[in-house]
């Protein structure tokens, strides 16, 4: 795949934390862009202070979006190992997305991600984004913001007789879900970073380490220490959620598509 489409045509159901959090960790250690295509949400300026992203967002209108998918037919050309992230906005936004890639004829080129909430309206318009694509387009749909322990959300995974929820595990090819966390929220409230830049404080130090290095920055003073030891644990919860099992089964999908 040259290029990874987030998309659904109802908006709110976390493309933009799939697109500019999940991606860009999976995405790591590979030359990728993310392109958001909106005409109403700017998510650039949310991530101004991320390290992982800097000079890779390029934030467009549905007009300028539509341009740039053109471009990419040339650019999959020209620079065969980049992979573009588009993150296309909601309703008659991502409508226009689609039909643009498929009139550059893009389809073949593309994996498309359909993220839903493990709710009945959301589940309704995730089968009418499905609907819309051409049946030869590769399509990854994602269960977001799940918690699997709640019977709740565990229908929207297995199915469910009485509710007449099909098993969505099986219905589609390629399905993964993205588990429940604060931890996308406080990266961007806190700093505006997203979960990578969160974990990379755990990546480079581990406890002992890190209160080392506290002791010697913090010339042993215990408050300033403290604190620095709990931005680190909380870094570790960043990092380990993204080496959790659904998120590798995320990136086994994602890169088993890229080869």
């Amino acid at each position: 795949m040259k290029n990874i489409c987030v998309i659904n045509t109802k908006g709110g159901v976390g493309k933009s934390t799939i697109a500019f959090n999940v991606l860009p960790a999976i995405l790591a250690y590979r030359n990728f862009e993310i392109i958001e295509i909106d005409n109403n949400n700017k998510t650039t300026t949310a991530f101004s202070n991320t390290q992982i992203l800097k000079g890779k967002i390029t934030s467009l209108s549905i007009a300028e979006g539509t341009q740039k998918l053109e471009e990419l037919v040339v650019t999959n050309m020209l620079d065969e190992d980049k992979i573009s992230v588009i993150d296309a906005g909601g309703g008659d936004d991502s409508l226009r997305v689609i039909h643009s890639f498929i009139d550059q004829d893009l389809i073949s080129d593309t994996l498309f991600i359909i993220p839903f909430m493990p709710d009945f309206v959301q589940l309704k318009n995730l089968v009418d984004t499905y609907n819309v694509l051409p049946s030869e387009a590769k399509i990854l749909v994602v269960l977001n913001n799940a918690d699997l322990s709640d019977p709740d959300h565990l229908m929207f995974v297995k199915g469910n007789e009485d509710f007449e929820i099909p098993d969505i595990s099986s219905t589609f090819a390629h399905f993964a879900v993205c588990p429940k966390t604060p931890l996308f929220s406080y990266a961007a409230s806190r700093n505006k970073e997203t979960i990578q830049d969160l974990a990379l404080l755990a990546s480079q130090y581990n406890q002992k380490e890190i209160l080392d290095y506290a002791k010697v920055k913090t010339k042993g003073d215990k408050d300033k220490m403290t604190k620095i030891y709990r931005n680190w644990k909380i870094s570790r919860n960043a990092k380990d959620y993204l080496e959790s099992e659904a998120i590798a089964q995320l990136r086994n999908i994602i890169l088993g598509e890229q080869a």
